[in-house]
């Protein structure tokens, strides 16, 4: 924690020599891990970006305690959890005394707390007022303080000549792929694995959870050049692949395998790798990672292997400079790796084989769960809602479901749940943490250790649901007054700094994907205003107007993202693309009552194609947008027929489409199919013409 607005403290870690890695809260969240310390600044800082707030005065000093509670919240709150020096203030800053003196977690624990005391015979009197008020007192200057600390065992410098790999598992414990990491973390029984928890290390080293015919194609590609992306539907197997291929012999040299990293661990890799010729580093969910993808892809001596679901690949594509032959789509079935599987299993392949028939683009995860269970994911998880709903204990404090949809929510959200953001949470009803694990024990078949936990801090656990699919399919069978509430509530008692990655957690929090599913439109409203109140990035309104949109309120919609559009300096271009559907469909709609108001309207409209040119040739996620150009091309010309501007959108768009599905670029294999569905129809209206 620190008072202080430069970046002082961030320069001493970003040291080459430094094994630790600092995260900002207000950027990261509650990032508790190995090798990395959390940094709350709660003056602001001028690392922030330009229009961030910064305290000075001492009324805006003091402001800030109103102003931002939950932040200070949560320092007190981990104040409360570990000892505490306080160096560099003699407590005159109103925010320190409001952490220690308005605290009631601070003031009622008892972990020791010293005061550094500057040696001068003026601060002999005040030394025992703050012995009154529980501290130690440490009488040193700072050049003393610092040597003393220095010399303690934490401190102790290893030689500097030591055996390199040493270093990379020193560093990186839970990255740097040896015998020590493939011997440590959970042993379970593959069962787990089958019944559609994530892959863990101890499965894949088990030998036990075959390999498909992709892994021999995967191997194929690693070799053959520095990047290669692996991609498919969701619970296509594609975290499952990327670690049997990380943790394989047959790929050679220094290997590296992560679930996240942040910017700064990946700046210490590269510099920690320099010398080495040999190294490959493996990356699971590149959407949250792209900011050490950006450090690591200039490092000339790293290969990549990085794995995303296909539907985020026309966000992660402009962090990539790769051909389509370094892209591997893991999504269709093949039946001979089914009858594999199933085999391992012990199991006939016979009701996989029908599964397949009856469903179009099912993934592997729900076949392999079907084939072990006997029952398919959404059907398992209506059960166990209901099952919840019907749950009677005396001794709980917590609503079973409650806690469900909440983990589910974070999980919903690609984060682990951590036990203080659940203790902020259900702050109201409970008395201790073993509250909330006595309701965890009731739910331990779905609610699961998160795979990442051996590489956390071990203080507290870190919950998830069984898997990323098991929590969007989840909200399709929960009342949306649940889901609200627990929105709401989180919203509300749950601080951006205490959330576990909240880089991660916010880019899907306020999702309206979600939201049209929790809320009603009053409702909505309401919460989005309210995430707007600290948070006004462009993005939020940019999934509240597709919420607006999605309620068919089209004109608060067009509201919000037209500040969006302004606020983004037209800049972003989903934003962009959104902003021109809003103002198309807006129009489309309309009846003008003269031809001065059709002349008028249509040039209203024109406006929205001309804004989807400008993103087609300006963005390189070209399929988003050539996409939405066709489809008003074709409402166009429904609407008002075949015209002069008619005739130059599907002429447009034609030669937009010819020149996408020619460029031999990767497209996934269901927008593929739209878009060739598109341009059949395009070249229908061209024939009847």
């Amino acid at each position: 924690m620190t008072i202080n607005i430069d970046n002082l403290l961030e320069k001493i870690y970003e040291s080459p020599k430094s094994a630790i890695n600092i995260s900002d809260t207000a950027i990261y969240g509650s990032l508790e891990k190995e090798k990395v310390v959390s940094l709350y600044k709660l003056h602001g800082s001028v690392t922030y970006p330009v229009g961030s707030r910064m305290s000075f005065t001492e009324t805006e000093l003091t402001d800030l305690f109103i102003k931002d509670n939950k932040l200070f919240e949560t320092v007190s709150f981990k104040l409360s959890t570990a000892p505490t020096i306080f160096w560099g203030t003699r407590l005159y800053d109103s925010n320190t005394m409001q952490l220690i003196c308005n605290s009631e977690a601070y003031s009622k624990c008892s972990m020791q707390k010293w005061l550094v005391v500057y040696p001068d015979e003026e601060n002999k009197a005040v030394i025992e007022d703050y012995e009154d008020m529980g501290f130690n007192i440490i009488e040193a200057d700072t050049k003393e303080l610092i040597s003393y600390l220095g010399k303690q065992s934490f401190a102790r410098n290893e030689e500097q000549d030591k055996y390199i790999y040493k270093e990379y598992r020193e560093k990186f414990p839970t990255s740097f792929i040896c015998n020590e990491l493939k011997k440590s973390g959970v042993k379970r029984p593959v069962v787990d694995f089958f019944a559609g928890a994530e892959p863990v290390i101890s499965d894949i080293v088990s030998n036990n959870v075959t390999k498909t015919s992709y892994y021999s194609v995967l191997l194929e590609t690693i070799l053959k050049g520095n990047i290669t992306l692996i991609t498919g539907i969701p619970g296509c197997g594609k975290s499952t692949l990327l670690m049997q291929l990380a943790f394989s012999d047959e790929l050679s040299g220094r290997k590296f395998w992560f679930n996240n990293i942040i910017k700064q661990e990946a700046e210490k890799l590269v510099d920690l790798v320099k010398e080495d010729k040999n190294v490959t580093i493996f990356i699971d969910n590149l959407y949250s990672n792209v900011d050490a993808l950006n450090v690591l892809k200039e490092a000339g001596n790293i290969k990549l292997v990085l794995a995303e679901r296909a539907l985020n690949y026309e966000y992660v594509k402009r962090f990539l400079n790769i051909s389509s032959d370094r892209i591997v789509d893991i999504s269709e079935l093949n039946k001979n790796d089914i009858q594999m599987i199933c085999k391992s299993m012990n199991r006939s392949s016979s009701d996989a084989f029908d599964l397949m028939e009856k469903n179009q683009n099912i993934s592997l995860l729900e076949i392999v769960f079907y084939t072990a269970t006997y029952t398919q994911i959404q059907e398992r998880i209506k059960s166990y809602v209901n099952d919840l709903k019907n749950y009677k204990d005396s001794n709980l404090k917590i609503d079973l479901l409650e806690l469900f949809v909440l983990v589910n929510y974070t999980s919903y959200c690609g984060i682990p749940c951590s036990m203080d953001m659940m203790y902020f949470y259900f702050s109201d009803c409970i008395e201790s943490y073993e509250d909330i694990l006595y309701a965890l024990e009731k739910m331990n078949r779905i609610i699961v250790e998160s795979t990442e936990y051996d590489f956390y801090d071990k203080t507290q656990d870190y919950k998830e649901m069984r898997s990323k699919l098991f929590a969007e399919k989840s909200f399709s069978v929960i009342d949306a007054s649940i889901i609200s509430n627990v929105m709401n509530k989180f919203l509300d008692k749950v601080g951006n700094h205490i959330i576990y990655r909240y880089d991660i957690f916010k880019r899907r929090a306020y999702d309206a994907d979600l939201t049209k599913k929790a809320f009603d439109l009053k409702e909505g409203i309401e919460f989005y205003e309210k995430v707007l109140k600290n948070n006004k990035s462009p993005y939020v309104r940019h999934q509240y107007a597709l919420f607006l949109q999605r309620k068919n309120e089209y004109d608060l919609a067009w509201k919000q993202i037209d500040q969006a559009y302004t606020e983004s300096k037209k800049k972003i271009f989903s934003i962009a693309n959104t902003h021109a559907i809003i103002m198309f469909e807006m129009n489309i709609v309309n009846e003008p009552t003269s031809g001065r108001e059709l002349d008028m309207l249509k040039k209203t409209i024109e406006k929205s194609f001309l804004t989807l040119e400008f993103c087609i040739t300006q963005d390189v996620r070209v399929n988003y947008h050539v996409l939405t150009y066709a489809r008003n091309a074709i409402r166009y010309f429904e609407k008002y027929g075949w015209d002069n501007y008619a005739e130059q959108y599907v002429n447009s768009a034609l030669k937009q489409l010819s020149i996408l599905l020619n460029s031999g670029e990767y497209i996934y294999q269901g927008t593929l199919k739209e878009l060739n569905n598109l341009q059949k129809q395009l070249d229908d209206i061209k024939k009847m013409i």
